[in-house]
């Protein structure tokens, strides 16, 4: 009897767990970045704060038909704050794309010659691009892949470097968003 009390105390707490708020999309990048409010939380906003952040993004986590996460991440970022009032005009943010996280800026007509898929992640860039996004890319992990400016995507800017890249958007007060 005493076990099976146990038992349901603890099915009984974990329903409770499934039945919790769901992530929502929105309200800037809708189908991207799903997110929960937090009702609860003891640090309030700051009004008026400017959000500037750069997102190094070095890794394409998963398989070359799905999204980059570290995108997605992006997009939740905008989401979360746009849910708790922060407006879009109060979020200047950056993405550093090297490494593996490169073949996300490409082409679909790139990206299908190498891949043969069409590139997952260019709504969520175009999207990420009308919310404001700036997007750069590292030049010396693109010659180290072998791939070609022409190839990359129009928000997609250059850079000698990601290593430069976030050396200089940190000194301009960018925060670092590893």
């Amino acid at each position: 009897m005493f076990v099976r009390t146990i038992l349901f105390l603890l099915l009984a707490m974990s329903s409770t767990l499934l039945i919790a708020d769901e992530p929502s999309m929105g309200p800037i990048i809708g189908d991207y970045g799903p997110t929960y409010p937090i009702e609860y939380r003891d640090v309030p906003l700051a009004e008026g704060f400017t959000f500037r952040v750069v997102f190094d993004a070095g890794a394409y986590p998963g398989e070359v038909d799905s999204l980059n996460s570290e995108l997605v991440s992006v997009a939740r970022y905008l989401n979360m704050h746009g849910r708790n009032g922060v407006p879009l005009e109060n979020m200047d943010i950056a993405v550093v794309l090297h490494g593996n996280a490169l073949k996300g800026a490409l082409s679909d007509a790139a990206y299908e010659s190498r891949y043969q898929t069409k590139n997952p992640n260019l709504d969520l860039l175009q999207k990420l691009d009308a919310a404001g996004v700036k997007f750069y890319a590292c030049g010396q992990s693109m010659h180290f892949r072998g791939f070609e400016k022409k190839e990359l995507v129009s928000p997609v800017k250059v850079g000698l470097s990601a290593m430069t890249m976030l050396t200089v958007l940190q000194s301009d007060g960018y925060a670092l968003l590893p």
